[in-house]
């Protein structure tokens, strides 16, 4: 009798599976009403600059196409850490690009040159400040 039960909840477990990475490639081309054309970099703000989010910086700085010009946090000594590690990669880089930092995520949302923002906060902050994004038209990168 267990044997059947695993298999039953195998085979539900495989099938909401298949169904949710057909959900992966179909929505996003229904629902997609904003477009970036291909040949401009998308500029991305960053939304909370602890350790997870200096993680994701190095990596985000690594992808041709992505310009980071913003960061926000509540504490000036991440925000003076992030200014110093984005513009010193600028620089090597040879980009011109300054980055501006806020103490409060609504003044970097209500930049319209900012296409996306990673929000790296702590779990509790997660959905006032996703919506929030939603709401100024960000892509998210939660």
């Amino acid at each position: 009798m267990k044997e059947q039960k695993k298999g039953i909840a195998r085979r539900h477990f495989l099938g909401s599976s298949l169904a949710g990475m057909a959900g992966i490639f179909v929505l996003p081309r229904l629902g997609s009403s904003i477009s970036i054309p291909a040949d401009t970099d998308i500029k991305l703000g960053f939304i909370g600059m602890g350790q997870q989010a200096m993680f994701l910086l190095n990596g985000f700085l690594q992808i041709p196409g992505i310009q980071v010009v913003a960061g926000c946090d509540v504490y000036g000594i991440k925000r003076k850490r992030f200014e110093k590690r984005v513009n010193a990669f600028n620089i090597k880089a040879g980009q011109e690009a300054k980055v501006g930092t806020y103490e409060k995520f609504e003044d970097l949302l209500a930049r319209n040159d900012i296409n996306a923002v990673v929000i790296a906060v702590p779990d509790h902050s997660h959905a006032r400040i996703a919506i929030a994004a939603c709401k100024a038209g960000k892509d998210i990168y939660l």
